[in-house]
């Protein structure tokens, strides 16, 4: 059996029954591997785990099977990228409950490349369908990533023409990145997993639920750079997925409608509330490129001030390196027999000499006045000490 990698232990970790996001993060924040969890015992974790906890973590150690489950995985076709591997999306790192890991069909968004999440009604309409159209094309002919859910309506529509254009879309789904739902999209998800990827941090065989999609909704938008809305009732499932966008700093822009249209009423409450309106692809294109010069700015700003550290530090090592070479002055000599209990002039004298210094009483009380004057050293009465500055 070759040598089993830190991903192989994160994926057993990632599979232990009750364990979720805030459970591993614990584990984690031991500052311990996920080779070395695994050699650890659960009584181990005492402080991090729960009773049932700890005999599931020891009962997952002695069924868990390393091959056989890389094995499964390989055959599907579907790779396991924790967080602690390198390809892990630097974006979804520092989000609000943070996925531990994700299952991959294909591959993850290009970091380099803009991504744009368009996202929108179920049941749109035929005006709906005509803007996802335009924003999924005109977008990846753009070299703009789309992300999405998969879904019936607008998601699978822009995803759709993103990929017809010859671009790049992910779909985020809300169960296991072997299941294809809704099965209408079926064409999408296997063009999706040649031409971007399918996502999920759901195990593969899991079956959708109601309450995956939610959870699934905060990966859309922690993906994206900006998220487009096309089409939203006022009280949706879209509305979940603006409200984590917001959460995380993300972009929001929506596609108007008209006021008496019920399915535009979540995107004009959006825009009232002040979101950007997005009329066009090049709206959102100069969005992205504002964000893009925003984060270049930050970047030169930080720069030059790690710059502007580096130079404060060579300075302050230069001079240091300076004073050390030269040859200590007389008053150099004076501070380093001073200290905070008071001293006569004769018993400085009497260190002085100690140190080689030749100097008279005249000398040395005129040094010592000059001192006093500069507040380097302080006189009380016939005595001398260091001064407060």
């Amino acid at each position: 059996m070759n040598e089993i990698t830190e991903n192989q232990y994160a994926h057993w970790l990632f599979n232990i029954k009750g364990f979720g996001n805030t459970t591993l993060d614990k584990l984690l924040s031991t500052g311990l591997t996920c080779r070395e969890i695994f050699e650890s015992e659960g009584k181990d974790f005492n402080g991090f785990l729960t009773s049932k906890q700890i005999n599931e973590f020891d009962g997952s150690k002695r069924i868990w099977d390393f091959v056989r489950e890389s094995r499964n995985l390989e055959e599907k076709g579907i790779v396991f990228v924790p967080r602690v591997d390198d390809r892990f999306p630097e974006k979804l790192k520092n989000i609000p409950n943070a996925p531990f890991a994700l299952y991959l069909k294909g591959e993850l968004p290009n970091p380099g490349k803009p991504s744009v999440a368009i996202i929108g009604a179920r049941m749109c309409s035929e005006y709906g369908r005509y803007m996802a159209r335009n924003f999924g094309r005109g977008l990846a002919l753009a070299g703009v990533q789309v992300i999405s859910g998969m879904a019936r309506g607008i998601d699978g529509v822009s995803q759709k023409a993103a990929l017809s254009a010859g671009g790049k879309s992910f779909g985020v789904v809300g169960s296991g990145v072997d299941v294809c739902y809704p099965e209408e999209n079926k064409d999408i998800y296997e063009e999706l997993c040649c031409n971007g990827g399918v996502i999920s941090e759901f195990s593969p065989g899991t079956m959708p639920k109601a309450s995956f999609f939610p959870m699934r909704n905060r990966i859309i938008s922690g993906l994206a750079d900006v998220v487009l809305v096309i089409e939203a009732r006022e009280k949706s499932g879209t509305q979940i997925t603006v409200d984590t966008a917001l959460e995380q700093g993300r972009e929001v822009l929506a596609v108007p409608g008209r006021a008496t249209d019920r399915l535009s009423d979540g995107c004009n409450q959006m825009i009232s509330q002040g979101a950007g309106v997005a009329l066009d692809v090049q709206d959102v294109l100069d969005r992205l490129h504002m964000l893009r010069s925003e984060i270049e700015e930050q970047k030169t700003a930080n720069a030059y001030h790690i710059r502007s550290q580096q130079k404060l530090k060579e300075k302050d090592k230069k001079i240091k390196e300076h004073e050390n070479d030269r040859e200590p002055t007389l008053e150099d000599r004076i501070l380093s027999v001073l200290d905070v209990i008071p001293y006569s002039t004769s018993q400085i004298m009497e260190e002085l000499e100690k140190q080689g210094v030749e100097i008279t009483v005249p000398m040395l009380l005129m040094s010592l006045t000059d001192m006093v004057y500069k507040g380097t050293v302080t006189q009380n009465g016939a005595y001398f000490l260091k001064g407060i500055k």
